[in-house]
């Protein structure tokens, strides 16, 4: 009878334990994975800000280009090599869209290059004298369309995503962007060279 009551008393004390230690292993479970959810969180609102802070650079390389453009067509003095400034967003803004898609590598080469030979071929027009030929300014006004298009691209990005915490966290999932970086590399793919032959 005795040994009934001790063994009794001892199922007692184990129950509550094991409930205790199960509570604290959930509560452990549910506070790690919160974490875990919080820093994935963290994680895309940062890369959102710097998709939303490339895209502001590359809309202001492209408008740069096509005031310079249009500065020499109309025969007005411009700096030379101050439009290849921001030229690292539009490399930024493709580069970030491609850690989307590890199928598809993104060649910053490619790039940087397309942007350098339309950097060399102004300031190539800025230095000549006289007024322009008529290839310096055939390659103007195509360099003008070019743009023109992609910055409408570009443009379609909402710039007002960084307003919001959950805006930009939004971006840095990648969602509603990448279909704007893809038609952009496409149409800069589709541009091979934009150098003025002259050179």
């Amino acid at each position: 009878m005795e040994q009934d009551k001790e063994q009794s008393k001892k199922r007692s004390y184990a129950l509550p334990i094991t409930l205790l230690l199960l509570v604290f292993s959930l509560t452990g479970n549910v506070f790690l994975y919160s974490q875990s959810l919080q820093g994935g969180q963290d994680d895309k609102y940062e890369k959102g800000l710097d998709v939303i802070e490339a895209a502001k650079k590359a809309t202001s390389y492209y408008q740069a280009v096509l005031d310079d453009a249009a500065a020499i067509l109309e025969g007005k003095t411009s700096e030379a090599g101050t439009v290849i400034r921001d030229a690292a967003g539009v490399n930024d803004f493709l580069q970030q869209a491609g850690s989307f898609d590890a199928d598809h590598p993104f060649d910053s080469g490619k790039i940087y290059a397309y942007m350098i030979d339309v950097d060399h071929s102004l300031s190539y027009i800025k230095e000549q004298d006289g007024p322009l030929t008529t290839q310096e300014s055939a390659y103007l006004k195509a360099l003008q369309d070019v743009y023109s298009k992609q910055l409408a691209i570009v443009k379609q990005f909402n710039f007002d995503a960084d307003k919001t915490r959950s805006g930009a966290i939004q971006i840095g999932a990648g969602i509603g962007w990448l279909d704007i970086a893809k038609q952009l590399e496409q149409s800069i793919e589709e541009q091979s060279s934009m150098k003025l032959s002259a050179q």
